[in-house]
């Protein structure tokens, strides 16, 4: 099958699953529109709310689940909505991802979101990302540790969960971690594993890696749009 035919084949499947998924969830000037295009999508719960808070919607501008990374399978996006997922603008989030957001849970994603697969999101209490954010593969951002420890001399649980914010032009790495608690500014660069807690300190304009994390170049940004390489010759 060339590649015309089987792009074809594969936007005709999303708009099929997609027209269901608008209609159900997005008022109507908005979802005769088909913004949201999702792709093999596996629900495991639907009682939440998404929302598309931005002034410009448009067919197709939130894609969800269209196999972006060769090196994942193509098992589109599973979902598990329990309470309020909000896009700012553009999103696209690659195969083999995964977003859950609990009863109390709300998800924000900022205009022109960027993932190509294997994303975990678990949101218990909130999770924000700000505009330009790319998260790389198999990221897992969540806000919550599930099971508290419990302080023996004060006789309570430790707080074991706390909302997230990640700044403006953030670009995580292969295979970050982002626990609760989290807040970076802009313009912050984590290397391939950075561990990101709360009692961090972190720079704009920064690279950051190593563990513990630290500051490993400063002066540095991504420059989104223009940050390809086109030429991978070798010199002998």
């Amino acid at each position: 099958m060339s590649k015309f035919f089987r792009n074809k084949l594969i936007m005709l499947r999303s708009i099929l699953a997609s027209i269901p998924f608008c209609l159900r969830h997005l008022p109507w000037r908005q979802a005769v529109k088909l913004p949201i295009l999702v792709y093999k999508p596996k629900y495991l719960s639907q009682k939440g709310r998404f929302v598309i808070d931005c002034p410009n919607v448009r067919f197709g501008m939130i894609r969800m689940g269209f196999f972006r990374c060769a090196v994942y399978p193509d098992t589109g996006v599973t979902i598990k909505n329990e309470g309020k997922i909000v896009f700012k603008g553009t999103c696209t989030i690659g195969n083999d991802a995964y977003i859950v957001c609990g009863k109390q849970g709300k998800i924000v994603f900022g205009d022109d979101f960027r993932n190509k697969g294997g994303m975990k999101l678990v949101a218990n209490c909130g999770i924000t990302f700000g505009k330009t954010v790319s998260v790389g593969w198999e990221c897992i951002i969540l806000d919550t540790n599930f099971h508290p420890l419990v302080d023996m001399e004060r006789k309570e649980q430790k707080k074991a969960f706390g909302p997230i914010t990640i700044g403006n032009y953030n670009w995580l790495g292969l295979q970050c971690y982002v626990m609760p608690g989290v807040t970076t500014p802009e313009r912050c660069i984590f290397g391939a594993r950075s561990i990101l807690t709360r009692s961090g300190k972190y720079e704009s304009y920064c690279v950051h890696g190593g563990n513990p994390l630290k500051v490993l170049t400063r002066n540095v940004m991504r420059d989104f749009g223009h940050d390809r390489i086109d030429d991978y010759s070798i010199d002998n």
